[in-house]
């Protein structure tokens, strides 16, 4: 990651009180691990100084306005060296109230926290430590290896694999550490094959059962396992690389039944999520607790005051209210649009007294609740379809339907009412363009389909029969087939003969993403979020292969 730095605005001249120092641990690498005081803290800092095993994700908690620095150590490779870090804590904590540093795992295990809390100390700066959860016992849970067990160990020894470069020669009692029931070794990628002939020159038994795990509790772990005497083989075969750690003993033989987090429904699945800005946390919530790797990739941004929205038009129809019968919402977008700009323009929910108000679906009938407004009809399928189906065989000949939408929809609805002899108003009260970050990102993914997605985090060696694409409404569809022309002309069909797959909310999105050549693995029986999460599922369980 590349040091982020926003600058605040400090009067010139004006003095600070000396601030405090938190060194605190983010865990291992599933962001879900971090403990709730680190979590405040990130909120409150002025200054967050990060290592590399910290994700976007985590630092995202930053407040606006926040100074974030980079001062990753991996190995031999120090963006700054240690003294280097222990004098930027001193100095940003003269100048700031709360000033965070965020160390991967606990900062006092192999973490060079006491170091910097020394420096501290010594500079009469005020400091606090968090700890945090360590990769020597949360790794080896979510590899279903426990530490301890009655029946193979009671001794547990923790180890760095990577000695300080300052050392002539190791200071690791390596007979001492032989007699642990279980041995974990961490930072070891470098020497790993030395660390294991080490232990059996000790007295370890050379056919120990060993496993090693990298990136361990996040969605790009992966495993191999095998003995002491052939583990750095099957590390090499597997193509596993730092950061990893090695367990050594018998507990590794309860891996096949304990190994939980590599057996969910989703695991080893990558999918990208192309909803709204701000609207892609529920599916990729849904989509991780199965254990899928989720990109959220937004490909709609909401403009409420774009070229094609006709402001006197809405003024117009928030003006003459009263003279509708009926208001139809089929999505969230079209609720706040319409009503942001209703009671801008000074009305209240005493104008719709005696009108029928229909929702689309659950999420169109929260964000109406948001401005004190129950829906009178929400029909059973969340879709067009669904409103057709419960007005079709009522009696709207001549009555007035006000339409709040979309500047591009599907015209199913209006087409209905129009043939039922409603007077259908059709109101654009918002439009959708592709965000230009996400025209990059796009680029990044799939310009020449490279089978790696390395700078946007995605697991190595991608492979793209694994990869997913999610469409929830035509406006999704459309911009990506756009956007990957934008790219390059001739990749959407590329992508489409390359393995990708597609999972589709509804029918009519389906047939819309048909329109692009796209066929939809996936169609959701639903139109909701959840009914596409579980057509996802069903597809796996049915014996395809992830």
């Amino acid at each position: 990651m590349k040091t982020k730095v926003v600058k605040k605005d400090i009067k010139a001249g004006k003095k600070k009180k000396r601030g405090r120092v938190y060194l605190a641990g983010a865990g291992p690498g599933d962001p879900e691990l971090l403990t709730l005081k680190t979590k405040r803290i990130l909120e409150e800092a002025d200054v967050i100084i990060y290592d590399s095993l910290i994700s976007e994700e985590i630092l995202s908690y930053a407040k606006e306005g926040c100074e974030i620095i980079y001062a990753g150590k991996r190995s031999s490779n120090h963006t700054l060296p240690q003294y280097s870090i222990n004098e930027l804590l001193s100095e940003k904590a003269k100048t700031n109230n709360i000033v965070l540093r965020l160390k991967g795992g606990d900062p006092y295990l192999f973490g060079r926290g006491g170091e910097e809390a020394e420096r501290l100390f010594k500079d009469n700066i005020p400091f606090e430590v968090i700890p945090g959860i360590s990769s020597s016992f949360a790794v080896p849970a979510y590899a279903g290896i426990p530490l301890t067990h009655r029946d193979y160990a009671s001794t547990v020894a923790i180890v760095t694999g990577h000695e300080g470069e300052h050392k002539k020669k190791s200071t690791i009692n390596w007979k001492g550490l032989a007699g642990a029931d279980t041995i974990v070794i961490l930072m070891g990628y470098k020497n790993l094959d030395s660390n294991a002939k080490n232990l059996i020159k000790a007295g370890k038994d050379k056919n120990t059962p060993c496993a090693v795990i990298q990136e361990g509790t996040t969605l790009n772990q992966k495993a191999a396992v095998g003995t002491l005497s052939t583990i750095a083989e099957e590390v090499e075969k597997k193509g596993l690389k730092s950061p990893l750690i090695l367990i050594v003993g018998n507990v590794v033989k309860l891996r096949n039944t304990l190994n939980w987090f590599e057996k969910r429904p989703l695991s080893g699945l990558k999918v990208m999520v192309t909803r709204g800005e701000g609207q892609a946390g529920t599916l990729a919530e849904k989509l991780k607790k199965l254990g899928a790797f989720v990109i959220s990739l937004p490909l709609i941004k909401i403009l409420k005051d774009g070229e094609g929205i006709d402001r006197t038009k809405i003024d117009k129809a928030v003006k003459n209210i009263k003279k509708y019968d009926y208001l139809i919402f089929t999505s969230a977008n079209a609720v706040s649009a319409f009503f942001e700009r209703y009671f801008l323009k000074g009305m209240d929910a005493r104008a719709l007294s005696g009108k029928k108000i229909i929702s689309v679906g659950k999420v169109s009938s929260s964000e109406l609740l948001k401005y004190g407004i129950i829906p009178d009809i929400i029909p059973s399928e969340s879709s067009q379809a669904g409103i057709i189906g419960i007005l079709k065989d009522a009696d709207i000949k001549g009555k007035k339907v006000l339409f709040p939408q979309a500047l591009k929809i599907n015209n199913e609805l209006p087409e209905f009412l129009a043939s039922k002899g409603a007077q259908a108003e059709n109101l654009p009260v918002y439009e959708t363009v592709v965000p230009e970050e996400s025209k990059e990102a796009m680029r990044e993914i799939f310009d020449s389909l490279k089978k790696t997605g390395k700078n946007i985090g995605l697991p190595d060696n991608l492979d793209l029969s694994s990869f997913w694409v999610t469409f929830t409404s035509y406006s999704t569809v459309e911009n990506f087939a756009n956007a990957l022309e934008g790219v390059k002309k001739g990749l959407l069909k590329q992508v489409i003969r390359s393995g990708v797959k597609f999972a589709s909310i509804g029918k009519k999105t389906a047939e819309y993403a048909l329109g692009f050549g796209i066929k939809s693995d996936i169609i959701s029986k639903d139109v909701s979020i959840d009914s596409l999460v579980d057509g996802i599922v069903s597809f796996y369980k049915k014996g395809d292969n992830i």
